[in-house]
C-alpha cells in the first residue's frame, strides 16, 4: 500500500513536467509566415521547352533565354529602315500572373531607341501577347505572380 501512495504521489507531480502547451492555428500561421521568404519562388516560370529540366537554375535560366529568343524573333519580322546603325541595350519589366499570363510592366530605354523607333514598345506588347502558354511560377506547390526584368540589345548595321 506504501509503494502505491508512493507510485501515485510520483505520478502526480510528475504529470505537471509533462504538460503540453496549446497553440492555435494562428500561431502556427504567423511563425510560418515569419520564415516565409516571400522574394524567392520554388519553381520559375516555365515554358514547355524547359518543363523537362529540374535544376532550379537551370529552368530559370531556360526560361529567360526561351522569353528572349521569342521576343527577338518576333521583333525580327518587323521591317525597320534606318540611316545609321544602332547598339543600345534596354530592360524589359515583365510580371507573369498566376494563371501564367505575361504582362509588360514597364520598359527603361535610351532617348535614340525612343527616337529611332518609336514603335517599338507596341511591338513588344504585341510580342508579349502572343506568347505561347507559360507554367506559372509556384510557392509550396501554389501558382504565384512573378516580376523579373530582362535585357534586350537592339542592334542594327
Amino acid at each position: 500500500m506504501k509503494y502505491s501512495r508512493l507510485l501515485i504521489l510520483i505520478f502526480c507531480l510528475g504529470c505537471q513536467n509533462f504538460e503540453t502547451q496549446k497553440i492555435s492555428s494562428n500561431q502556427i500561421i504567423e511563425d510560418e509566415l515569419k520564415e516565409f521568404n516571400w522574394n524567392e519562388v520554388e519553381v520559375y516560370p516555365s515554358f514547355k521547352e524547359c518543363e523537362h529540366l529540374s535544376e532550379i537554375s537551370q529552368k530559370k535560366a531556360c526560361f529567360e533565354q526561351e522569353f528572349t529568343r521569342k521576343i527577338y524573333r518576333y521583333l525580327q519580322q518587323k521591317k525597320v529602315i534606318l540611316s545609321d546603325s544602332i547598339q543600345e541595350k534596354m530592360m524589359l519589366f515583365v510580371s507573369i500572373n498566376s494563371t501564367g499570363k505575361p504582362h509588360l510592366d514597364s520598359l527603361k530605354t535610351s532617348a535614340l531607341i525612343e527616337k529611332k523607333l518609336p514603335q517599338l514598345e507596341s511591338w513588344l506588347l504585341e510580342s508579349i501577347q502572343q506568347l505561347p502558354q507559360i507554367y506559372p511560377a509556384r510557392k509550396r506547390g501554389i501558382p504565384v505572380k512573378t516580376s523579373f526584368k530582362l535585357p534586350l540589345v537592339i542592334a542594327s548595321k
